[in-house]
C-alpha cells in the first residue's frame, strides 16, 4: 500500500498516468477512490497524484484540530516526499478551500489551479438555504448511514435523482468502501466553517479556472462568481445541470472542461 510518511502523518496515494503532475485534492469524507470518473481519462494526459486527507480512509489521524491551512501543508508534504516540485492542482470542494490555501502560502508549488465546487470563506460564503445545509449538518452529527443517504439530496441534481439512480448507487457503494468516523467528518466540518481566505484572493498568481454546478445547492454557484471576481484573471464555467456532485453526474463535461483549462496552459508555456 503507497504511504507516504509526512512528519507525524502518514498519507496514502496513488499516481496514475503520464505526463505533467496534477494534484487532485478531495472533500468531506470522500477518498481516493471517489475520483472514479476523473482517473480514467484525466491519467490518459496527466500524471495524476490523488491521495486520502488526514484522517480518511488509509491516511493516519495525527490529532488535533484540522484546518484547510494544515491540509494544505499536508498536500505540500506529500507533494516534496514524492519528489513533486510544481504541479497543477485541482481542489473539489473541501478541497477547492484547501487547494486556495495550498496557492497563497507556497505559490511555487503550483502552475495550474482549479477550484471546484468551493467558496472563499465565511466573510463572503453565498449559504445554501436551511432545508440543504441541515441535510448536511445532520450527516456531520450523526454520521450513520440513513443520514448520509438523506443528505445526496443536497449534493445531486434534482433531475438525477428522478432520471439517474444509477448515479447515485454508484456514489453511494464507493462511499461505503472507507466511510468516515463520526469525528472525522465533525473536525473536517470544523475546518470549512473556520475557512477564511476572501480578503487574500487577490494575492493568487497561479492561473485560474473556477467550475461551478448550475444545479448545486450546497455551494451555490454565485460562489465561484464570488472567487472568480477575487482571483486576478481567473475564468469561471457552470456546468448546466450540475449538482454538487457535478464531478460524477456530469462527468464528460467536468473533466473536458479540465482538460481544456490545462491543455490552454501548456499551450501558452510551449509558446
Amino acid at each position: 500500500m503507497p504511504i507516504a510518511k509526512t512528519g507525524n502523518l502518514d498519507i496514502y496515494y496513488e499516481i496514475m498516468g503520464q505526463g505533467e503532475p496534477l494534484v487532485m485534492i478531495r472533500g468531506v469524507g470522500s477518498t481516493v477512490d471517489h475520483w472514479y470518473e476523473q482517473v480514467p481519462v484525466l491519467s490518459k494526459k496527466y500524471q495524476l497524484l490523488v491521495f486520502d486527507n488526514r484522517g480518511i480512509a488509509r491516511s493516519s489521524d495525527p490529532g488535533g484540530s484540522f484546518s484547510t491551512k494544515n491540509m494544505a501543508a499536508d498536500t505540500v508534504a506529500l507533494m516534496v516526499a514524492l519528489g513533486i516540485k510544481k504541479a497543477h492542482v485541482l481542489g473539489y470542494s473541501m478541497g477547492g478551500m484547501i487547494a486556495q490555501e495550498l496557492a497563497l502560502a507556497y505559490p511555487e508549488k503550483i502552475n495550474g489551479l482549479i477550484l471546484v465546487a468551493t467558496d472563499c470563506g465565511i466573510s463572503l460564503r453565498i449559504s445554501a438555504r436551511p432545508e440543504y445545509s441541515g441535510l448536511f449538518t445532520e450527516m456531520i452529527r450523526l454520521g450513520t448511514n440513513e443520514a448520509k443517504t438523506a443528505a445526496a439530496a443536497c449534493l445531486f441534481a434534482k433531475q438525477t435523482f428522478e432520471s439517474r439512480p444509477d448515479i447515485i448507487q454508484r456514489y453511494a457503494e464507493v462511499s461505503l468502501r472507507f466511510p468516515a468516523a463520526q469525528k472525522t467528518l465533525e473536525r473536517q466540518w470544523e475546518a470549512i466553517t473556520r475557512h477564511e481566505a476572501c480578503g487574500r484572493l487577490q494575492n493568487i498568481n497561479a492561473p485560474t479556472l473556477v467550475i461551478t454546478g448550475s444545479e448545486d445547492v450546497l455551494i451555490p454557484a454565485e460562489n465561484s462568481r464570488v472567487l472568480a471576481e477575487r482571483i486576478p484573471n481567473a475564468r469561471v464555467r457552470s456546468i448546466d445541470g450540475g449538482g454538487h456532485l457535478f464531478v460524477v453526474e456530469k462527468a464528460q463535461q467536468f473533466n473536458e472542461a479540465v482538460w481544456g483549462f490545462l491543455d490552454g496552459l501548456s499551450q501558452q508555456e510551449g509558446s
